[in-house]
């Protein structure tokens, strides 16, 4: 992997862009900021995107412990069958931002419209950044102003409020931002604020605690061999930073349940209700069938009532050996579920052929477009990659379900455009507007950026 970065660096070449030279009066800001208004209105009225319901829902746990918040300040009682006490069965951050539309709003149509709009503006600032991306990495404009059209009309999970996804992906994006300008842009307040991000991600979704591991090492291997030591410590900085600002939660977490907990405590249930003898792939279709309900506290008042028992740190300790005993005595069906989970990760089906066919092709685009990254920016591919390789681990071994896919869907978005923007200019046959050069850093610096 560290020839293959360092046979790419070479002296920093910025490209010309199209679009800045058809449109010299257009700057950057402009084009994000209309690519953001114009997905945020038709995602507000798209079927996936409008607002269906007239007061906030009540059996997402999410939702469950933001009104504990708000009105008897407790991180507590997440399922809807009944009260099981303090909890870290979800991560805190969204039920803290969701507790506050509900201090300040109640739980009326007020606090569900303030918080559907938050949601699809999450989705919508998403789209409006790739542009920025797309230029700081070197491919032009033009491919991120095409992944925010495919990302805008592929919605295909819908915006209801109850889940953090679109928060965690637009988190996401802005850590990578503020990484890549602590390696690129070295300061001490760069790594600070990056560090920073890490830490609210995590607490958003410690899944992506793998990409805290995976991102700095590749941009560490970028560096030319003079600069790694600095690098070493942009790493060492902003990795001890992430653990700072998630260490109170922790520390809650150990107070409460006398036990180490990292952010959050449910995956012991989660394997358990995603891999037993009657579960099917996705949540849905354990809804359907009723495994869920045989199986969930959020869905079974006897399953609640043994949580309550034992405590939720041992209760799930005790799923996660149940769920351990059926994959090693099933490992066939685990296998087939696996594979049928990894498989609607990627290739999701809703329920309207017409809105999975626009993932189905974003999907196979981005795959092609990985490859026409690479060939620009190998930093960029490989920083991409790591995110599909490592973030849906654990989604391929619990109960799927379409919005796990959105705190990455970004990096499937620019690939995706890069490859449809290669397509067309090969089938309408004009020559590549963006010159090609292999940057030094992921991020290049411009005059437009500037404007």
């Amino acid at each position: 992997m560290e020839a293959a970065f360092t046979s790419r660096i070479e002296t920093e070449v910025l490209p010309r862009d199209f679009l800045f030279e058809k449109f010299p009066t257009w700057t950057l800001p402009h084009w994000c900021i209309v690519v953001f208004a114009v997905s945020f209105l038709i995602l507000a009225v798209l079927p996936e995107g409008r607002l269906n319901e007239l007061t906030v829902p009540t059996g997402g746990e999410n939702i469950r412990v933001a009104r504990s918040l708000a009105f008897s300040g407790a991180f507590a009682d997440p399922f809807a069958t009944m009260k099981t006490g303090t909890t870290a069965h979800v991560a805190p951050a969204y039920p803290f931002l969701y507790s506050l539309a509900l201090r300040m709003f109640g739980t009326g149509y007020v606090a569900l419209l303030t918080l559907w709009a938050l949601n699809v503006g999450f989705f919508s600032f998403q789209m409006g950044l790739l542009p920025l991306l797309s230029h700081r990495l070197h491919l032009g404009v033009l491919p991120g102003i095409l992944a925010a059209a495919l990302g805008t009309f592929s919605l295909y999970s819908p915006i209801d409020t109850r889940w953090e996804s679109f928060l965690v992906g637009l988190l996401l994006l802005l850590t990578f931002f503020a990484t890549e300008r602590s390696f690129y842009r070295p300061s001490a307040a760069a790594s600070v604020f990056a560090g920073i991000f890490w830490g609210v991600l995590i607490l958003t979704n410690p899944v992506l605690g793998f990409l805290l591991l995976a991102w700095p090492l590749c941009w560490f291997f970028a560096q030319p061999k003079a600069e790694r030591g600095k690098a070493a410590r942009r790493v060492a900085l902003i990795v001890a930073l992430a653990l700072l600002i998630a260490s109170p939660w922790i520390v809650r977490n150990y107070a409460r349940f006398g036990s180490f907990v990292f952010v959050r405590d449910n995956l012991g249930l989660e394997l358990y209700t995603s891999n037993n003898s009657c579960a099917a792939p996705s949540i849905s279709e354990n809804i359907q069938s009723g495994c869920h309900a045989r199986t969930h506290p959020n869905a079974n008042g006897a399953v609640a009532a043994q949580l309550a028992a034992a405590g939720e740190v041992q209760f799930n300790h005790a799923k996660l050996h149940a769920a351990s005993d059926w994959i090693s005595s099933h490992p066939a069906a685990f296998l087939r579920l696996t594979l049928q989970r990894f498989r609607l990760f990627w290739f999701p089906h809703p329920e309207r052929l017409w809105e999975g066919a626009p993932v189905w092709i974003v999907t196979l685009l981005s795959f092609a477009g990985l490859w026409v990254i690479a060939q620009k920016n190998v930093v960029a591919a490989w920083l991409m990659g790591s995110a599909w390789l490592l973030f849906p681990l654990v989604y391929y071994i619990t109960q799927f379900e379409p919005r796990y896919r959105y705190p990455i869907y970004w990096t499937s978005l620019l690939p995706a455009g890069c490859a449809l923007l290669e397509i067309l200019r090969r089938l309408l046959g004009f020559s590549d507007p963006q010159r090609k050069s292999f940057p030094k850093s992921t991020a290049p610096e411009t005059a437009q950026t500037q404007g």
